[in-house]
């Protein structure tokens, strides 16, 4: 995986499984959220995902990788991409031990907004994989997280 995470915190960069594994074991009953959210600025598409570590009614702790690429016109294409994104950073965490059961995916379920057609495919995708998926407007955790850091 080619992310370099930050902590939302501090800015610095983070190694990213011993990192998580240490706030684990800080804190009980940890859930995990990821994210993704595009925004197309000039000639870029920027892609931020984010890792949520949500400690119950005690708070959270985000970490997040940003990345540019070359505009993206087409909406399916970057809508997807966002979910891919997700989803390798899941499997990613998964396959190192770590139970990440959560992905928000910032697709609308209102077929009068541009996303929903991506929405059905996502689902399936992400579910397909023994996550849970949750859109707009249960996914506001990394979602929200996600959306500010593409704008800033």
């Amino acid at each position: 995986m080619e992310y370099i995470f930050r902590s939302l915190s501090n800015e610095k960069v983070v190694d990213l499984i011993p990192y998580i594994n240490e706030k684990l074991s800080e804190t009980e009953d940890t859930k995990i959220y990821i994210g993704t959210d595009s925004q197309n600025i000039g000639g870029k598409t920027v892609y931020a995902s984010v890792i949520v570590l949500h400690y119950g009614n005690r708070g959270a702790h985000v970490i997040y990788s940003r990345l540019k690429v070359d505009r993206i016109r087409e909406r399916f294409a970057k809508l997807w991409k966002e979910v891919e994104m997700s989803m390798e950073i899941a499997r990613y965490l998964t396959e190192n031990g770590i139970n990440a059961t959560y992905i928000d995916i910032d697709l609308n379920p209102d077929p009068k907004y541009g996303s929903n057609n991506v929405l059905r495919a996502a689902l399936g995708f992400v579910e397909s994989y023994g996550y849970v998926a949750r859109c707009k407007p249960e996914a506001t955790s990394a979602s929200y997280c996600a959306d500010r850091l593409c704008k800033g």
